[in-house]
């Protein structure tokens, strides 16, 4: 079981202003799991700032502020000085986003699965050996379930 797991922005913009209910329910799956399972929650400082840019589209300012604040206590923020030499060696390698270099670095560097709902970024974490999952592929999710060791 792992008791870590790397998130992207679109897990929490899914849960938090998600139009498609399977998007929504695929975070909801993820977010109750780990919550259930003792499993913590990881991502990038820029996490943070891109839920804010994301979500201020949709709800109001003072909401989306409750959220970065909710979100900035329930999981573990983390400074880019760990990864960030991984991260350009990724992006070196894949092509990818600067932003998802950043969240695949981080994986890396915490040897904890990636969990995403951008399809691009899960195949250019897998291309450098990198474990993640692109959660609205139904096998990538229940593989990801299971990985946590989390009841469906």
């Amino acid at each position: 079981m792992h008791e870590k797991l790397i998130i992207d922005a679109s897990m929490a913009i899914d849960l938090f202003a998600s139009k498609d209910a399977c998007r929504a329910e695929a975070a909801e799956k993820i977010f109750r799991c780990t919550s259930s399972n003792d499993i913590s929650i990881y991502a990038p400082r820029l996490f943070l700032v891109e839920v804010a840019g994301v979500l201020v589209r949709f709800l109001s300012p003072n909401i989306v502020n409750d959220i970065v604040k909710r979100l900035s206590e329930e999981i573990m923020i983390i400074g880019d000085d760990l990864y960030f030499e991984k991260s350009v060696k990724i992006a070196l390698a894949t092509g990818s986003r600067g932003a998802d270099a950043y969240y695949i670095g981080l994986a890396e560097t915490l040897n904890a699965p990636l969990a995403t709902s951008d399809k691009i970024q899960a195949q250019n974490a897998r291309k450098i050996g990198a474990k993640a999952f692109y959660i609205l592929n139904r096998r990538q999710l229940e593989e990801l379930i299971k990985l946590l060791s989390c009841k469906e």
